[in-house]
């Protein structure tokens, strides 16, 4: 218990780190499109490294965005099976879904990580800003994702045979 209540902390306190970073990530991106925007329509043209930048905020702050959910629980589920049954077959589908969301994230995350390295080498036209790190944001992310799912697996198996969660 003492394992679960300590991952529970750090479960809270890296959501509130990540939580502000989209946070601000979303207000910055929201400013630099307003920004082309009105350069667009007094200029009569975008600014292009706006363009290519807001695309890679808006990778960022949605790859975080998926591992927010995860630590929420907002991520997809079946529900309206789930609650037809007893709570220990609840629990059992709880344990099954988050292996199943594991194996996901430990998938994205190993792949995240060639592809971020394959594409090191390539450089965004406008700003030149190396691709590699722009899809750094899917392992990175991955790896909160399974963090997430680990605490929400322990905390299930923790509870399993106690009052159900919900």
């Amino acid at each position: 218990m003492a394992l679960d209540r300590t991952l529970q902390k750090l479960s809270d306190f890296l959501y509130r780190i990540f939580y502000v970073f989209i946070t601000v990530t979303f207000a910055f991106l929201l400013i630099i499109l307003f920004i082309n925007v009105i350069a667009r329509n007094l200029l009569g043209s975008s600014i292009a490294s706006i363009e290519e930048g807001s695309r890679f905020v808006f990778t960022w702050m949605m790859f975080f965005g998926i591992a927010v959910g995860i630590f929420k629980k907002k991520h997809l589920g079946v529900e309206f099976l789930v609650s037809r049954y007893s709570p220990g077959m609840k629990h059992f589908f709880e344990i099954v879904s988050c292996l199943l969301t594991l194996v996901l994230f430990l998938t994205l995350t190993v792949y995240g990580f060639i592809y971020a390295k394959s594409t090191m080498t390539m450089r965004s036209p406008i700003m030149g800003i190396a691709y590699g790190l722009v899809y750094l944001c899917i392992p990175i992310s991955g790896i909160l994702s399974i963090f997430y799912c680990i605490v929400d697996l322990i905390s299930t198996i923790c509870h399993f045979g106690k009052e159900d969660k919900t």
